[in-house]
């Protein structure tokens, strides 16, 4: 046997502990995890007594729990439809065959539900009976072993025929959990911040840094060291990010004098360059490690990217990490690409049409000594004679120091002339922060985060792509087209091309409404007056006359081979559902066409340049903290007269028209800020409801005020967690109505619309329960309960009602109170269910003692005496309630009794 960890712990044992976790209610999935993880350690112990030099980190484990977070392997090229494809090949499935096809489609609901909610549970029911029985003898160090062949770039054997060696030997449940590693994606129920703080209290600090998994597996291999994190030369660290910021709110940023730095934003791969000793090393920002690909290397000999560094690097720099971004660099036109063009900044060679191109914004080590508590600007100063200067291979990030509003304005308003991303700007005082985004002192800000500056389009549904996980069997995804201009002048268009796929901004709810609003209207064939897309058709299609129109925001329109029109949209999101217009007021294919300026491949969807205005209009009044985009406090909360004296920003028509009564908040959420919510989606917000009421918020239930309208029951009184609900911004494409557990009281006409989707108890009648929905419904069922407490002397009348000898084969033991010595003992379960109750310690309630074979303890043989002396206590063999179970009826004590 080989002398390492992973060569100690069975695959099949570590497929049984995740089973269980699935399994487990979430409470205990965590104490699940943590007793395998310290099985593990308890092995890596004795191996390390045994042999010291042996390696026993837990890495090897955790990588399997946690595959999408390492960086070590390389990619598996396997998703779900070519794994699909390899299964029926491996298992000689027929492409057409039934369960060929029910792989492919595995997001396709089916009349008889398939348990599961994936790709893997899906293949595991359909090939189980073509596995093994047996569990394989296969340990975590060959699973690592197959998961290395598969993802090598240099394979001696087809992956097919390494598929079928493992697949020959493992069982079905390790098969499924097999086929999950290698999608990096286990479903566990448990999170993997969850996950790292079982493993250490210190692992989510040090991979949120680092994202390294091996790393954290080394460094925090015993739970009782605690650590700090350092940044190193050559390991990687996670980069400060940007918060988002509008440009009406930049007024915000100056208070005390701040200045800050104005720089573009680019649209590239944010990458580090760590060098030491002529030795380089690039990593991406998600921690991934591209020196060995071919534009970078290792040494200035070995790679591009190195080659650049070597000649243009002060020669007095002996170790230096930069934070910056790498572009493409065309090498004919001599101009910077963008993320969004086909290509892939990492994977350029010297065959590509463009080169590497390193833009260096900040630097974090100098000569081995680390600057992250230094101020930016004296990071800048450091940077400027770090390097010096190519054109298309190595830049420095231009700056420009502003201390006022207008300058930023200004600076905006020049980036969207220029047609670049946007401006991100940089408090001259901020310390480096690595992984941090709010409070940074760093901020970005585009057109798209403003409502007036982006031109939004109008597109309408094609056709519809099926989710996973907690979105099977919901339309996720949807086809976007527009319609080609009708030959006729003002007649309704006939012909539509499909240009883009959107799910962003689509709450859970409204899919479920489109799910009811389109239920008898999908088709399988694409309609013949709808062009599709080149790839990637569609699972359902829909008729154009049977669809609606979505507002789509997006950053740029694309060119793309994907779609007949030869262009796209890029990072499409919805904004709004346009019930309120007819199908055929879709955008056209010349209007979408005009917004194309130039020959430019990527094209902003800018309509209009920044002003000035657009500042010094915005009222300088606290914003409410559920909206996502304004990010700054002031100091004093608003009042509800400055609220209606200065309304604050239109953000959506969300609640346009609706009259909204707050009568009082919480703690956390004040009733002015609720009211700034309302205003800024264009509610018409009172201090008293009138019949036109929409609804009454109430924060705090036994207020005399609230308790009056609440007994009225005149109006529909919401909870704040609908508020919450409803605010959030992915849910602001539409105002869906309440949910029955939104409601404290409700008009009888609500009542009635809502008894047609939901029982008394929360379940909807057409939408699958989930783990939310059922636990919503168990605490409505304990809620009912209590107010229908029937007595045991009751129950008993009922009893002799409803049985002909008066005693139900369902409740034998009603009126028995029990204590179980064994608390293991899985008989206090039947008598639980058969009306006994149960004790955890002997009261004076207790009528009978169950005792199993383990003996009891000398306090509870004292206790016992006692209470022999002083009530009636039957003392009992527990195999006298499995007896009276199935003879159907309480049998005599006698041969059961304890003396």
């Amino acid at each position: 046997m080989s002398v390492t960890l992973e060569a100690n712990i069975k695959f099949k044992s570590l497929c049984n502990v995740l089973e269980e976790i699935t399994k487990a209610r979430s409470a205990r999935r965590a104490n699940i995890l943590e007793n395998f993880i310290q099985q593990c350690r308890n092995i890596s112990h004795k191996l390390k007594a045994e042999f010291p030099d042996v390696d026993v980190s837990l890495f090897p484990i955790l990588r399997l729990i946690l595959p999408q977070q390492e960086r070590e392997r390389g990619s598996h090229n396997l998703k779900e439809k070519s794994l699909a494809n390899l299964y029926i090949r491996v298992f000689c499935l027929g492409k057409n065959s039934k369960d060929a096809l029910k792989l492919i489609q595995y997001k396709v609901p089916t009349k008889k539900k398939i348990a599961g909610y994936d790709f893997a549970e899906r293949a595991y029911y359909i090939l189980q009976n073509r596995l093994p029985r047996e569990s394989s003898d296969f340990t975590i160090e060959r699973i690592n072993k197959f998961l290395d062949d598969i993802s090598s770039q240099n394979k001696t054997i087809p992956v097919d025929e390494m598929f079928k060696i493992v697949l020959g030997k493992i069982n079905a449940l390790e098969f499924k959990w097999l086929t999950r590693i290698i999608l990096k994606d286990l479903k566990l129920g448990i999170g993997k911040k969850k996950i790292f703080e079982v493993f250490h209290p210190d692992a989510n600090l040090l991979f949120d840094v680092s994202s390294n998994l091996r790393r954290v597996c080394d460094t925090l291999y015993d739970p009782r060291l605690r650590y700090h994190h350092d940044i190193k030369v050559f390991s990687h660290f996670k980069p400060m990010l940007l918060e988002t910021c509008r440009i009406e709110d930049v007024e915000k940023l100056f208070g005390d004098g701040e200045q800050y730095f104005v720089q573009i934003k680019y649209d590239g791969e944010r990458s580090q360059m760590h060098m030491k000793d002529g030795k380089y090393k690039y990593f991406t920002r998600q921690g991934y490690d591209i020196t060995n690909n071919p534009g970078y290397g290792e040494t200035s000999s070995s790679g591009f990217m190195s080659s650049v560094f070597g000649r243009l690097l002060n020669p007095q720099i002996k170790s230096v990490i930069l934070d910056g971004e790498l572009m493409g660099w065309h090498k004919e036109k001599k101009v910077l690409g963008s993320k969004g063009m086909s290509y892939d900044v990492k994977k350029l060679s010297e065959n590509s049409r463009h080169q590497p191109c390193f833009v260096a914004f900040d630097i974090i080590m100098h000569n081995d000594v680390l600057l992250d508590n230094e101020p930016y600007e004296r990071r800048l100063e450091i940077l400027k004679d770090v390097f010096t200067e190519e054109e298309g291979c190595l830049l420095l990030c231009k700056s420009i120091k502003v201390s006022n509003s207008e300058e930023i304005c200004k600076a905006f308003q020049e980036s969207i002339r220029n047609k670049e991303e946007g401006i991100v700007l940089k408090k001259c005082d901020n310390k480096y922060k690595p992984n941090v985004r709010d409070n940074s002192g760093c901020y970005k800000i585009k057109a798209e985060f403003s409502d007036d500056l982006v031109q939004d389009v109008d597109l309408i549904i094609l056709g519809g792509y099926y989710g996973d996980g907690k979105f099977m069997g919901l339309m996720k995804s949807f086809l976007m087209g527009v319609a080609l201009p009708p030959d006729i002048p003002g007649a309704n268009p006939t012909n539509f091309v499909s240009v883009v796929s959107v799910s962003n901004g689509l709450s859970m709810n409204t899919l479920k409404e489109f799910q009811k609003m389109f239920e008898n209207k999908w088709q399988k064939e694409c309609p013949k007056n709808v062009i599709p897309p080149r790839l990637d058709p569609p699972k359902l299609w829909i008729r154009p006359e049977n669809s609606i129109i979505l507002t789509i925001r997006a950053t740029e329109i694309t060119k793309s081979n994907d779609y007949k029109l030869g262009y796209s949209l890029r990072f499409p999101r919805v904004t709004d559902v346009r019930t309120d217009k007819p199908w055929y007021s879709v955008c056209t294919t010349n209007e979408l066409l005009s917004l194309i300026k130039d020959n430019r491949p990527i094209q902003k969807l800018t309509k209009r340049e920044v002003n000035y205005e657009d500042i010094e209009e915005v009222p300088k009044i606290k914003v409410c903290k559920t909206i996502k985009q304004h990010l700054f406090k002031s100091e004093e909360t608003p009042t509800t007269s400055s609220i209606f004296n200065n309304p604050p920003i239109c953000l959506t028509r969300l609640f346009d028209g609706k009259e909204i009564c707050v009568i009082n908040g919480d703690n956390e959420l004040l009733k002015e800020q609720i009211e700034q919510t309302l205003l800024q989606h264009k509610a018409k917000v009172v201090q008293s409801p009138s019949k036109e009421n929409y609804c009454v918020i109430v924060g705090n239930v036994k207020t005399a005020r609230a308790s009056n309208i609440i007994q009225s029951k005149k109006y529909d009184v919401v909870t704040l967690d609908w508020f919450k609900r409803v605010t959030k911004e992915e849910n602001w494409s539409s105002l869906q109505d309440f949910l029955p557990w939104d409601l404290i009281c409700s008009r009888e006409s609500t009542k009635r619309r809502l008894e047609q989707y939901y029982d008394d108890y929360y379940d909807h009648y057409s939408v699958d329960a989930d783990e939310e929905s059922l636990l919503r419904s168990f605490k409505k069922i304990e809620e009912t309960v209590k107010h229908f407490e029937v007595s045991c002397a009751k129950a008993k009348e009922i009893d002799q009602e409803l049985f002909i000898n008066g005693i139900s084969p369902y409740s034998l033991f009603r009126g028995m109170v029990g204590y179980f010595n064994d608390q293991t003992d899985l008989a206090k379960y039947e008598f639980r269910f058969m009306a006994g109750i149960i004790k955890e310690t002997v009261d004076d309630s207790v009528t009978h003692i169950f005792v199993n074979e383990n003996p009891f303890g000398p306090e509870l043989q004292n206790l016992i005496d006692n209470k022999l002396q002083t009530s009636s206590l039957t003392v009992v063999k527990s195999e006298w309630i499995e007896e009276c179970i199935q003879q159907r009826a309480v049998i005599p004590y006698s041969k059961y009794l304890i003396e």
